[in-house]
């Protein structure tokens, strides 16, 4: 099971499989989550770190610089099987472990999470399931919760929350589609890809996570879509894009953009509408694209789309910020 996990997680799943793996050998461990941050801080308010005993961890509070530190006062509360906060760096009695940038984080500490837990966490990331984690501290509980509050603290319980990372489903031809597909995948996200080019999809393969070969413009896009895709057309030739962006103004895409100028993107509103498209659906799609007016190198233009695309997936995840029920995770 953890094989098959594994293949589809991306680096938010780090801490949690470690620390499984680690529980499967044997050794006891505990899941650090930063609850606060007073001042400068390296990392924000969710972030995760796993430890074991023997000092070992997986994951970062900070820059790197003191880790090994922090996983070694963690040995005291595993040692003692209950949760814990602690503070580190300014205000921390900690007085040998210090942020250059001055600034201090509380820790909460949870102690022996259960293996089904964990695979359960690890599960719903890969299978792009929104969820959140309700850390009792006074308890020494962590719960699952099936809907996602903010992270952050709601009374006693601390909530973090998680959704499924962006997915780039990207459709195109030449060296645009080349440029925005490979900064994608160093970005981290998902990378679905539809090209009429075979040795595009031959040179992308490292990069994708699905490469279609498009036989002609009515070969429609039917990739997997969800309210964290982000669909990119990357043609010039505006027969190719028609079929696919029919299908994708059907879905639930956060961010839906076209290559083209202003003059191409009215033509383009004014055949969507011809052919039976509401206004609404039409307006979903952004054009010019980017956030960078007039990019044409397409490393440029790489830059400014996907910069475009973080702007509308933060205001995507805002609809989720929204009170919720806990339950007790299977």
């Amino acid at each position: 099971m953890l094989r098959q996990i594994d293949s589809c997680l991306g680096l938010d799943a780090a801490p949690f499989l470690w620390l499984l793996q680690e529980i499967y050998q044997g050794r006891q461990g505990a899941l650090l989550t930063v609850t606060a941050v007073h001042g400068g801080a390296p990392r924000p308010v969710g972030t995760h770190m796993a430890v074991v005993s023997g000092k070992r961890f997986e994951g970062y509070l900070s820059g790197g610089c003191v880790e090994p530190a922090i996983a070694l006062e963690v040995e005291a509360v595993i040692a003692g099987g209950r949760d814990a906060m602690l503070r580190f760096g300014e205000g921390s009695p900690y007085f040998d472990i210090r942020f250059p940038c001055g600034g201090g984080i509380d820790v909460l500490v949870h102690v022996g999470p259960p293996p089904a837990l964990l695979e359960d966490i690890l599960d719903r990331m890969a299978r792009r399931r929104p969820f959140s984690l309700a850390f009792e501290p006074q308890a020494s509980q962590l719960v699952l919760v099936d809907t996602v509050p903010p992270t952050g603290w709601s009374g006693s319980v601390f909530h973090r929350r998680y959704l499924p990372g962006t997915r780039l489903s990207v459709a195109g031809r030449g060296p645009e589609l080349d440029a925005v597909a490979r900064l994608g995948a160093a970005l981290g996200y998902d990378i679905d890809l539809a090209t009429p080019d075979t040795e595009i999809i031959r040179r992308l393969a490292p990069f994708v996570d699905q490469a279609r070969h498009l036989a002609s413009p009515a070969d429609a896009w039917n990739m997997p879509a969800d309210p964290w895709t982000a669909a990119v057309l990357l043609f010039h030739e505006r027969d190719w894009e028609e079929a696919i962006l029919a299908r994708c103004l059907a879905g639930p895409h956060f961010y839906i953009g076209a290559l083209g100028s202003q003059r191409a993107q009215a033509s383009r509103r004014e055949r969507l509408l011809a052919s039976g498209h509401s206004r609404a659906q039409v307006d979903r799609i952004a054009g010019p694209i980017g956030i960078i007016p007039q990019a044409r190198d397409p490393s440029t233009l790489a830059l400014s789309v996907l910069g475009e695309i973080a702007l509308r997936r933060r205001e995507a995840d805002a609809r989720f910020d929204t009170p919720v029920m806990t339950r007790q995770s299977d």
